[in-house]
């Protein structure tokens, strides 16, 4: 990452994004995205809006994931209230093989806020 600062945001919103996530807390996760974000998740079709995307969390399995890491990879501020990032996480799965996948994030600062208002995955290895 180029800047500091940069980098310490990116940091808090992953680390919230990451405690919120194992145990699931749909309610807390949706928080962390604008009003009108957008999220390609592991299913389809895509999630639009706070609403939408906390039903997404609400209807991920319960106790499957233990854990979350993202390794954000690229970090690049084309305005001065927009991160856009891209990477990749694993999620911990109970008694699975952890679930390696692609991401990308955009996020803006609304009310000194830093937000997602993009989340988009994809699988990890070449298709």
């Amino acid at each position: 990452m180029k800047d500091e600062t940069d980098q310490k945001i990116v940091e808090q919103v992953y680390q919230k994004w990451q405690d919120f996530f194992a145990p699931i807390n749909p309610v807390a996760l949706a928080g962390l995205y604008t009003q009108e974000a957008v999220l390609f998740g592991s299913t389809i079709p895509p999630y639009i809006g706070r609403d939408a995307i906390q039903s997404y969390f609400e209807n991920l399995p319960q106790g499957l994931y233990t854990k979350a890491q993202f390794i954000p990879e690229y970090v690049n501020r084309p305005a001065s209230d927009v991160i856009s990032i891209a990477g990749s996480v694993a999620f911990t799965r109970a008694e699975q093989k952890a679930l390696e996948l692609r991401f990308t994030h955009i996020l803006v600062c609304r009310d000194s806020r830093w937000l997602i208002a993009s989340h988009h995955v994809s699988p990890k290895q070449i298709l």
